[in-house]
């Protein structure tokens, strides 16, 4: 394997909102969008990246997410809005056709995508298996009135993460990491969730306040639908293969709650670790796999790369 490559850091405004990108590789090299989970951010990919060899990957922190811009007050966080801002980056990058590389919520928004271009050449779920976040078909009104009051109810309360931004919520780094491994009930490795927070954290005087909007802990007044979602996974066309955390999100009933989806010609294969199997600890057996399919959908000069 060559050395690792090292990151670099852009920095894209599209139509007002300024989008923080982490690219590795050459540019002439395999496109691969990398779309990061939940409250994560580009830092998810920083030790898988570098060792995806032949290949340009492009990280964003979506919007709300990591370095980029929040929405408007008036604006919320759809799946289907970062779908759009995706398609906007990789415009603005001129990457015609790409492959994905997605994280958790990530392939939400990449089963999105599926639907909206016919520029990806392939895709890659880590972890993930769709819209993590749906409402039943019965629930969306109360579901819908539920989310709003709560929203008005945390401007009111100015609870915390809702009051000034430049108020520091965290005495040290420290006390910032560990309330970051709380909410994934210690499943990242303190290693990982500095990687992560290092992107995610600002410095305010003495203190330190998370960069990410705070909203992105409210949920949306109109997901989608678990009927939706399936519906969404079962329409990719392009090549799909699912890869999971043996002790990750889907190790026990959610894989088969959605099994039934996955368009046939879909593959699964289960790896070492959890939830963030992929920044925790990739192994020469990830890396390789990923490499054949890059490989496989591609061809060219990554293939004879593969080959030797």
């Amino acid at each position: 394997m060559r050395s690792p490559c090292s990151a670099k850091d852009h920095l894209l405004d599209l139509d007002g909102i300024e989008i923080a990108v982490r690219t590795w590789g050459p540019e002439d090299g395999i496109p691969v969008l990398a779309l990061h989970g939940w409250l994560d951010n580009a830092a998810s990919f920083e030790r898988l990246a570098p060792l995806l060899d032949g290949c340009f990957v492009v990280a964003p922190d979506l919007v709300g997410h990591g370095r980029s811009d929040h929405r408007r007050h008036d604006s919320g966080y759809y799946l289907w809005e970062h779908a759009e801002d995706m398609l906007a980056v990789t415009d603005s990058l001129g990457l015609g056709q790409f492959h994905v590389l997605a994280h958790g919520m990530g392939s939400g928004i990449a089963s999105l995508l599926a639907a909206m271009t016919s520029g990806i050449a392939s895709m890659i779920f880590l972890d993930g298996m769709g819209a993590p976040f749906t409402v039943a078909e019965d629930d969306r009104v109360q579901h819908l009135a539920r989310a709003y009051r709560l929203k008005r109810m945390v401007r009111r309360s100015q609870l915390q993460g809702f009051a000034e931004p430049d108020v520091s919520r965290f005495d040290s780094i420290d006390a910032a990491l560990l309330q970051s491994r709380q909410r994934l009930d210690g499943e990242l490795s303190e290693a990982a969730a500095r990687l992560l927070g290092s992107r995610d954290l600002l410095q305010v005087g003495d203190g330190y306040c998370w960069r990410h909007d705070p909203r992105l802990a409210l949920p949306e007044p109109m997901p989608l639908t678990e009927r939706e979602a399936c519906e969404l996974l079962s329409e990719i066309r392009c090549p799909l293969y699912l890869m999971f955390g043996r002790q990750g999100a889907f190790n026990g009933s959610g894989f088969e709650q959605r099994k039934a989806a996955l368009p046939g010609h879909a593959k699964v294969s289960w790896h070492p670790g959890g939830h963030h199997f992929h920044l925790e600890a990739p192994d020469r057996a990830l890396v390789d796999q990923i490499l054949r399919i890059l490989a496989r959908h591609e061809g060219g000069a990554l293939q004879r790369l593969v080959n030797e």
